[in-house]
């Protein structure tokens, strides 16, 4: 109930500080120079490290419990300070010490992101996971260390939120890092 309370909060946040850009879009006038509306894109890779279900916390670094996924996404300029991100995340569990076959799933994960002084980012994904029958929402929290003038490596904190596949599974939060590059 507190994260979807904060969830809740942190969309509004972001609405406010659409609507605020889109007031001060508005105001100035353009300079005349058309900008690309791809900003860049990115590719990394995710880890989930823990997650939590009916109040109980489960670390995720036996073998059965272990999956990696693949982020891959493009960043789109708005007229205001929201980026819009287009993520794909293919996953793959791969039962490391069992005769089980590879378990591979796709994420779509569209999402919002909010700049902030510093490299810093906070932002919040929809998630539909084709494979497994999960949906849900991702907040995440990034920090970028730029490399060169187009491209910096970055770390994000993720906290994906989940639902399904079943109507009675219920809900489970999970926590993992991303760690990537953007150009």
């Amino acid at each position: 109930m507190i994260t979807l309370r904060i969830i809740l909060i942190s969309l509004f946040c972001l609405f406010f500080q659409y609507v605020q850009a889109q007031e001060k879009q508005k105001k100035s006038s353009e300079s005349g120079v058309n900008q690309s509306i791809l900003m860049g894109y990115h590719f990394g890779f995710v880890n989930v490290f823990c997650s939590v279900k009916n109040g109980d916390l489960r670390w995720h670094d036996r073998y059965d419990l272990y999956s990696i996924g693949f982020p891959m996404g493009l960043t789109l300029r708005t007229p205001g300070s929201l980026l819009v991100d287009l993520e794909a995340v293919p996953f793959i569990q791969p039962y490391l010490a069992s005769d089980e076959p590879y378990q591979v799933h796709l994420l779509w994960h569209p999402g919002v992101l909010l700049p902030l002084p510093k490299g810093w980012t906070v932002g919040l994904r929809a998630a539909f996971e084709t494979g497994v029958g999960q949906f849900g929402f991702t907040p995440l929290l990034n920090k970028a260390f730029k490399i060169s003038a187009q491209s910096a490596f970055f770390l994000e904190l993720v906290l994906p939120a989940r639902f399904g596949p079943a109507k009675d599974n219920g809900y489970i939060q999970l926590a993992g890092l991303h760690v990537g590059v953007g150009f």
